[in-house]
C-alpha cells in the first residue's frame, strides 16, 4: 500500500491526515536494509483537467516507485488539499529524524511560478518557495538524492539548489525548464511518466530505468513534438548533478519479476552494494587511483557474487 493522501474538506480531517502521514514516515523499526524512499506531490491544478493530469502523473510515479521500493510504506503520494504546505513540512521534518534513508527521491508536479526573485510551486493555500523547498531536501539525510521539479518555471531551482551537497551524499536535480522565465505549461511530465512506465527509455536494454534514461527520453520527446508541430520550444528542460545514470527510478520485465522470488536481504544487498559503487565513482578525483580501483574491484566482486545468488533464486539463471 502506498501512503496517499487526498483531498478532503475540512482542516481537522486534513491535520489528522498530516498525522497519519508522519506517523508512516517514522515507521523506522529496525531493519537490515538502507531504505529507498519516495515523495510524489501532485501541486494545484487551476482547473479540473490540469488537476486530473497532475493527480495521474503523480500517481504513475508512485506505483512505479511502489514496484522497487523494500518497504512500500517508504512511498508517499500528496495530493489536493494533503499538498499543503504544513503537511509537506511536517512530512521533511518526520523524514529528517530517520538515518537508514539511502535513496531519496522527490517528484513535484503542477504548475510553478517565477516572479524575477523567486520560484514557487503552486500547491493549496500558501505555495512554497525555492527557498523553503530547498531548507526541506536539506533535512533528509541521504546517501542519494534525486529531485524532479516537473512545473512550469521550475528551471528557477536550479541556482537555489545545490546539486552537489545535500545533507550526506549527492543530489541530482531534474527540471522541465531551463530558467524562471519558460513559464507556461510544460509538456515533460506527461513524456517522464511514458519514461518511467515503459521499456521505452531503458537505452541499454538492462530492465532498469535510471534517472538519466528518464531526463533523456523526455527531453528528446519535448523537442520532437514541438519540432513536429513546428512551434518555437517554450521549455528546455535540465539536469544538474553528478552519477544521475546510477539512479534507478523503475524496473520492469525479468528483473522486477525476480523480486517476488527473491529473499529481500539479497535484494537489499545488491541495492546497498549498487550504491556504494556510485559513491565511490563519484569520489574518485578525491581517493588515490591505485585504492580507487582496489575500492571498486572489491564492490564489483561482492555485486557479482550477490547478483549471482539473485539469478539462482529467481530461476534466472542460464537464461
Amino acid at each position: 500500500m502506498i501512503t496517499t493522501l487526498v483531498n478532503t474538506s475540512g482542516s481537522a480531517i486534513t491535520k489528522r491526515l498530516g498525522a497519519l502521514l508522519i506517523a508512516g514516515a517514522l515507521l523506522t523499526a529496525p531493519c537490515s536494509y538502507a531504505a529507498n524512499v519516495t515523495v510524489v506531490i501532485s501541486g494545484l491544478g487551476g482547473s479540473e483537467e490540469f488537476t486530473e493530469k497532475f493527480d495521474g502523473y503523480a500517481t504513475a510515479i508512485a506505483d512505479e516507485a511502489k514496484q522497487i521500493a523494500l518497504n512500500q510504506t517508504d512511498v508517499i503520494l500528496l495530493r489536493g488539499s494533503a499538498a499543503k504546505k504544513d503537511i509537506i513540512t511536517a512530512l521533511f521534518d518526520a523524514l529528517s529524524t530517520r538515518e537508514d534513508i539511502n535513496r531519496f527521491s522527490a517528484f513535484f508536479i503542477g504548475h510553478g511560478s517565477f516572479d524575477g526573485r523567486s520560484y514557487k510551486f503552486n500547491i493549496p493555500g500558501p505555495d512554497i518557495n525555492d527557498a523553503e523547498l530547498t531548507e526541506l531536501l536539506n533535512k533528509v539525510k541521504s546517501q542519494q538524492q534525486l529531485v524532479v521539479a516537473a512545473t512550469s518555471a521550475s528551471g528557477a531551482l536550479l541556482e537555489k539548489i545545490d546539486s552537489g551537497n545535500n545533507t550526506v551524499g549527492r543530489r541530482v536535480v531534474i527540471t522541465a525548464t531551463k530558467n524562471g522565465r519558460e513559464k507556461t505549461a510544460v509538456l515533460f511530465p506527461e513524456y517522464m511518466v511514458e519514461a518511467i512506465t515503459t521499456p521505452a527509455a531503458d537505452t541499454d536494454k538492462n530492465e532498469s530505468i535510471t534517472a538519466i534514461e528518464v531526463f533523456n527520453y523526455a527531453n528528446k520527446a519535448v523537442e520532437g513534438f514541438y519540432e513536429t508541430e513546428k512551434l518555437l520550444a517554450p521549455e528546455h528542460a535540465r539536469l544538474q548533478g553528478e552519477n544521475a545514470e546510477a539512479f534507478e527510478v523503475a524496473r520492469y520485465g525479468n528483473l522486477l519479476a525476480a523480486q517476488d522470488n527473491v529473499p529481500e536481504e539479497l535484494l537489499a544487498n545488491r541495492e546497498t552494494l549498487a550504491n556504494q559503487i556510485s559513491i565511490l565513482r563519484g569520489r574518485k578525483e578525491d581517493i588515490d587511483e591505485d585504492e580507487y580501483f582496489d575500492a571498486l574491484q572489491d564492490l564489483m566482486l561482492k555485486l557479482s557474487e550477490v547478483q549471482s545468488q539473485i539469478d539462482d533464486a529467481s530461476g534466472q539463471s542460464g537464461n
